[in-house]
């Protein structure tokens, strides 16, 4: 049977291993690894991390966005059983049903860069003489939170979008069920994508929201 992958933080385009809680076969209640909690420290690092990747994730053109975008999920269709095996483990589904959300986490991924190419603007009329051109431009960095229940399909949906639209991100994703997230986050790092632009953390829910959510990189 395919392995638990190992659980680590993903900040700076670098994995990082931290102490932190138990993540448990609701089968058996074996332990099937640690998932890290992140330390101020850590979100820090992210914070920063992720505004270094804005600066250069925003100039890349949405081709070439999407071109990596779609290479990581290509990479993702090649492992949907090792990544459905690793979701039954932690979560109990059927591993069919686990097959088919990963599957459908490709599919909003794919759709996002897809959408990222037809970003268009507008020309508004206006007086004479006058012209009112409406231009769409990622915003920034964006700190996203996945709960437990669709562990890949959920983070999929706040990953591909921001991506897709030119923004960095920092998702924390469920304690409970996290390998999904991680191997997501794997699947972009081995596609290319450009450090900082995505960043991983795990943690208590209400700290790590209070932290980033008023940051002014946010």
């Amino acid at each position: 049977m395919t392995q638990y992958p190992d659980l680590e933080l993903y900040i700076a385009g670098q994995w990082k291993k931290a102490a932190g809680q138990p993540v448990l076969n609701p089968a058996d209640e074996s332990v099937l690894g640690t998932v890290p909690t992140a330390t101020q420290s850590d979100l820090d690092a992210a914070l920063a991390a992720a505004a270094d990747g804005f600066k250069t994730w925003s100039k890349t053109s949405p081709a070439k966005r999407a071109e990596v975008i779609l290479k990581a999920v290509a990479l993702m269709r090649e492992r949907v059983e090792e990544m459905a095996v690793a979701m039954t483990l932690e979560q109990g589904k059927p591993i069919a049903q686990s097959r088919l959300e990963i599957l459908r986490g490709c599919e909003i991924i794919e759709w996002d860069a897809s959408e990222g190419r037809r970003t268009y603007g507008r020309i508004i009329p206006s007086e004479p003489g006058m012209k009112h051109m409406v231009l769409r431009q990622p915003i920034g960095v964006v700190a996203a939170f996945s709960p437990w229940n669709f562990p890949m399909s959920s983070p999929a949906r706040k990953v591909g979008g921001a991506l897709s639209a030119g923004c960095s991100i920092i998702i924390k994703a469920s304690e409970e069920t996290p390998a999904g997230a991680v191997q997501l986050v794997r699947a972009f790092h081995d596609a290319g994508l450009p450090r900082g632009v995505l960043n991983l953390v795990f943690g208590k829910p209400a700290e790590i929201s209070e932290y980033l959510i008023p940051q002014d990189l946010i």
